[in-house]
């Protein structure tokens, strides 16, 4: 217990008890007088707009109050006061909270999306993810529980992982690597189907790969082997994938490595083959070569060709042009030459026509006046210089004529 005077400054807070132990709160700014009392400060909590206090009650209570906000911690109603940080999330996140009526105590899921902040109530919890995550000191290497998280990703993903000890037909071991791309499309599903997807997919590209080995020797698997960057090459892994909430959408083959011995063997089967395959080239350009050669050639004397006979052509169609214009010039010529003859014969014709007429009309003029026509013409007509007579002797059959 202590007398005199205390000060309370501004935005400060603090609990005054007697000396019968009962208790007050007094709130700065203050000049208080203690006699016989005991005064201590109030711890003062703030939080900010990106943040929230964790109030647990004396009676067992926990509440959260979202910022900003300012609390005192009263010893007398509090146990402690805790801040957080509330949850940031982006547009590719989502978490998964659970939610507990108080009333019925029965437990609800929602599904939180971002983008936003989230501040959970006092009755709620997040669902804490443990997945097989990548090895920090090897990409390819999955570990179980390394991946630890609330925070959900919905965007596209991806990951390396390296099928050890595959098996051929032939009892040859190789390593396979992959690449798988993935994407979830379903969280309730995948909530309610697995624990640990990662280790699904793990699983289930393991027993594709083994199962695509099986069916081919190494040299086979080699040739065959473009066909793991298919979708089809893995049955499991996609109707596993789709059962959980997941979309595969792309496996990527990166190759495979086996054992010194026999990749040295195969290396030297390479070389043998390559060689081989280098001669067949080799000569399959020469033979191709030697065709190109007899093609063009072949090709030159089927132009030659074409060119004389294209000449042939040309010069028999000069020839029949040549004809026929000589031919149209005489056509031309004759036909001016009949039209010529036509224009006098006619102009002969007329010119009689008018004769007759006019003889006509001198006649007619003549018989109007009374002229015998019958005495004027034998008067008119020329006398002959001589006459020839015909006389027939009896019982002769020959005639003779003299001049």
């Amino acid at each position: 217990m202590t007398v005199g005077w205390r000060t309370l400054n501004v935005g400060e807070q603090a609990l005054v008890y007697n000396h019968e132990g009962q208790a007050r709160i007094e709130d700065g700014p203050k000049r208080l007088f203690l006699f016989r009392e005991r005064m201590t400060v109030l711890q003062r909590y703030t939080a900010n707009q990106n943040e929230y206090l964790v109030v647990k009650h004396r009676d067992g209570q926990i509440e959260h109050k979202h910022g900003p906000c300012v609390m005192f911690l009263n010893t007398l109603a509090y146990k402690s006061i805790t801040k957080q940080d509330m949850i940031s999330l982006d547009a590719n996140e989502a978490l998964v909270v659970y939610s507990q009526d108080a009333s019925t105590n029965k437990v609800k899921r929602y599904i939180k999306y971002g983008p936003t902040m989230f501040m959970p109530m006092a009755h709620e919890w997040l669902h804490k993810f443990s997945w097989h995550g990548t090895d920090p000191d090897n990409k390819t290497r999955l570990n179980p529980n390394q991946n630890k998280f609330e925070r959900l990703q919905i965007i596209p993903d991806q990951f390396y992982y390296n099928v050890d000890e595959v098996r051929t037909a032939d009892d040859a071991l190789i390593r396979v690597k992959l690449m798988i791309f993935y994407e979830l499309t379903d969280i309730d599903l995948m909530l309610e189907a697995t624990k640990d997807p990662i280790a699904d997919f793990v699983n289930c590209v393991c027993a594709d790969t083994v199962a695509f080995a099986a069916k081919n020797t190494y040299i086979e698997f080699i040739e065959n082997s473009g066909q793991l960057n298919n979708l089809s090459s893995f049955p499991q892994l996609t109707e596993r994938a789709k059962s959980i909430g997941y979309n595969v959408s792309k496996v990527v083959f990166r190759g495979y490595f086996a054992h010194e011995k026999l990749q040295k063997l195969h290396d030297g089967a390479i070389e043998v083959r390559t060689r081989l395959k280098m001669a067949y080239e080799s000569e399959e350009q020469e033979q191709k070569m030697t065709d190109l050669k007899l093609k063009n050639e072949k090709d030159r004397i089927d132009l030659e060709q074409k060119i004389a006979l294209e000449e042939l052509v040309h010069k028999q169609e000069m020839e029949l042009s040549g004809m026929k214009h000589k031919l149209e010039l005489e056509l031309k010529e004759e036909e001016q030459k009949r039209k010529k003859w036509e224009a006098v014969k006619l102009g002969e014709l007329q010119g009689l026509k008018l004769t007759d007429a006019q003889r006509m009309d001198y006649m007619k003029n003549l018989h109007g006046l009374g002229v015998d026509l019958n005495q004027y013409v034998q008067a008119m007509a020329a006398r002959p210089e001589k006459i020839t007579r015909i006389v027939a002797a009896e019982n002769t059959a020959n005639l003779h004529l003299h001049q």
